[in-house]
């Protein structure tokens, strides 16, 4: 039982300063409503807005508050609560949520109100604090007085929100190119593992829509670079563009990377991916393998909801590919819904809202195609490709990509790997729990991604000096090994750890003059 009470709880107060994630942001983004997985891509370019910085209103200091209401009463109207948590008990209402810190005294002398319990702010209580950091031993960190204190973190996603208290108080300045108004469950999801793991990390915010253009896109990276991030992240998947590490993202990412320690998330298509020649049956059909052209959504099982399917191809007649869903029945196959290719590129995206059944996806090639298919969904595919599922910007040179490794230690099945391009694989796997409420967070890479942006954000604290490669070098080095030994295509040199990370980030920095010097003098015999 509750016992009424009026208790003040200090919270930091937050205040939110504007100069200045995506299946999501057109030929950019990944679905970032699912487990990390945002599409409706390529179709628009999106215009840059907000070209000067604007303040942001302050945000008024919040706290965390459980309410129980009287039998069959309703909140009264008036209280500003920001509801994350619905249930009933004994009988009585009760509501988890933030709410101004003077409206306190409000609710508790409230006759409607039974009870009204302070719970405290998420440092306070360590209650809102993702189960990973401790995983990662960044809380030891923490301890240790390594806190991301001076250090800049740049997240670009779909959008934000900024006045959200599990980020808002080290929201440095949020920008708009094109994004405002996007989806804000996904970044701020994104944000909080980073405030979780560096909580003193100024963030820099660049929101980018649902879709976005190449221009635009190079846009918020220059302006975070510009802006001074020492680190930037970005945790969508945009599946628009080639899997080799040669379009345009993978180009700004890899440019940026040579400034900035630049973190992406591999993408969550490491059992929902299919690439290959696109061989074609008398019905001018992909074969996904011979005599095989219907494509499972679900592995064939029962589902209901989003679905979300992706095709692109290379070296392809002027028609391009048919992307088409179909609804297994007992008589003929209807088609539920067909793709909406995109003008001047090579690729066709479907969004459907199905009804509870078993799907299946066929690609038609009308004008004969001479090239390869890659094939991307939100749900796992009957007949998929277990490699190569890399999304940019991951498959950029330079780019710490990420995957997820669950709490069994295992590499999550849905993690993509490579290799593709250049690239062996991922660099890193870490996990994915997100604390933040409200944001609907599930698995996905997207959430592994931060753990790793903030490591590397106390990383840069400790040692000012290193460069973006130390970095990551760093990080790489004194990863630990879960797979093969050495660095393979699933889990790249293996399972983050920020204790290690930043005990190796010591001596690296004490032998870092003499391991330059070897390098120097074996490329200058090499050259003899």
């Amino acid at each position: 039982m509750f016992r009424r009470v009026a208790v003040v709880v200090a919270v930091a107060c937050l205040l939110v300063l504007s100069p200045v994630t995506p299946m999501t942001a057109s030929w950019v983004a990944e679905d970032h409503t699912r487990s990390d997985v945002g599409p409706s891509f390529e179709d628009r370019v999106s215009r840059l807005v907000d070209e000067e910085p604007q303040p942001a209103a302050p945000v008024e200091e919040e706290v965390l508050v459980l309410v129980r209401l009287e039998r069959g009463a309703r909140l009264p109207g008036g209280f500003a609560v920001d509801v994350r948590e619905t249930y009933t008990r004994e009988g009585a209402r009760h509501l988890r949520g933030y709410v101004p810190l003077t409206a306190v005294h409000d609710l508790s002398v409230d006759p409607r109100i039974e009870a009204v319990r302070i719970e405290g702010s998420r440092l306070d209580t360590g209650e809102h604090v993702a189960r990973g950091v401790g995983a990662i031993g960044a809380d030891d960190l923490h301890r240790a007085g390594l806190t991301g204190e001076n250090v800049t973190v740049g997240i670009i996603d779909t959008d934000f929100r900024v006045s959200d208290p599990e980020i808002a108080g080290q929201i440095a300045a949020y920008r708009s190119f094109g994004g405002s108004g996007g989806s804000w469950q996904h970044g701020t999801a994104v944000a909080s593992v980073v405030a979780d793991t560096a909580p003193d990390a100024n963030l820099y915010l660049a929101a980018v829509g649902e879709t976005t253009s190449p221009e635009s896109y190079r846009a918020a990276t220059d302006w975070l670079v510009d802006s001074g991030a020492d680190v930037v992240l970005d945790a969508g998947s945009y599946l628009g563009q080639p899997s080799d590490g040669t379009g345009e993202v993978a180009a700004i990412a890899e440019a940026t990377a040579e400034e900035t320690v630049f973190v992406a998330a591999a993408g969550n298509y490491g059992r929902s991916h299919w690439h290959g020649r696109a061989n074609l049956d008398e019905r001018a059909r992909v074969q996904f393998r011979p005599g095989v052209t219907a494509n499972y959504i679900a592995d064939g099982a029962s589902l209901s909801g989003p679905v979300r399917v992706t095709a692109r191809w290379e070296d392809v007649g002027d028609e391009g590919y048919e992307l088409l869903l179909y609804r297994q029945t007992v008589g003929p196959d209807p088609v539920v819904a067909r793709g909406t290719g995109v003008v001047g590129r090579p690729v066709t995206h479907l969004t459907a809202n199905v009804r509870e059944g078993r799907y299946y996806v066929v690609v038609r090639a009308p004008d004969g195609p001479s090239g390869r298919l890659t094939v991307y969904a939100n749900h796992a595919l009957s007949q998929r490709s277990v490699t190569g599922s890399l999304t940019a910007p991951a498959t950029a040179p330079g780019v710490l990509a990420v995957g997820t490794v669950g709490a069994d230690g295992q590499v999550a099945a849905f993690s993509s790997r490579g290799p593709v391009g250049d690239r062996l694989g991922v660099d890193l796997v870490a996990p994915d729990t997100v604390a933040a409420p409200g944001t609907d967070a599930g698995e996905g890479t997207s959430y592994a991604a931060p753990y790793v942006a903030g490591t590397a954000a106390l990383v840069v604290e400790g040692h000012p000096t290193f460069t973006p490669e130390q970095v990551r070098s760093v990080l790489r080095y004194s990863a630990v090994d879960v797979a093969s030994e050495g660095p393979d295509t699933v889990s790249g040199y293996g399972r983050l750890d920020a204790r290690a990370a930043a005990e190796f980030a010591v001596e690296f920095e004490r032998y870092a003059a003499l391991n330059a010097s070897i390098t120097e003098a074996s490329a200058a015999g090499t050259s003899d």
